[in-house]
């Protein structure tokens, strides 16, 4: 038996929403939903195996840090390309890229921090059940 189990209800990208059934997993305590990442690609009605895995404190630090750094370098690159690119003046396009960069690396650090950072540990899917769907979609049939 897996130590969470459930059915995953929605899938945003790498991560996916994970009704909990309790009755299945071997941990106590848990919420009725999980936010869980998903790097073996569940989707919606899949049955999946998910556990706790705790986040090695260096990575964690890397992307909270170095993904904002690296996006006003990225922003830099990209305001040269347009002004370069419209033969126009350099500095507006390099403010506006770093800008907007930094807006869209800032928020996925804040996102990474509130879900992973704060526990010290996240929900991870690490497998998808596919026996027990295949069950249940021959039920509904």
């Amino acid at each position: 038996m897996t130590e969470i189990r459930g059915i995953v209800v929605k899938k945003h990208g790498e991560r996916a929403e994970v009704k909990v059934d309790k009755t299945e997993s071997e941990l106590t305590g848990l919420p009725k939903y999980l936010d869980c990442w998903n790097p073996v690609g569940a989707k919606a009605g899949d049955i999946v195996g998910a556990e706790y895995r705790d986040m090695d404190e260096t990575k964690a630090k890397l992307i909270m840090y170095g993904l904002p750094l690296g996006g006003v370098l990225a922003g830099v690159a990209f305001g040269n390309s347009l002004a370069t690119f419209f033969h126009m003046d350099k500095l507006p396009f390099i403010a506006g890229g770093v800008v907007l960069w930094l807006i869209v690396t800032v928020s996925y650090a804040r996102i990474f921090r509130r879900d992973a950072v704060r526990q010290g540990r996240q929900p991870v899917i690490f497998e998808i059940q596919a026996e027990e769907m295949v069950i249940d979609m021959s039920r509904k049939s």
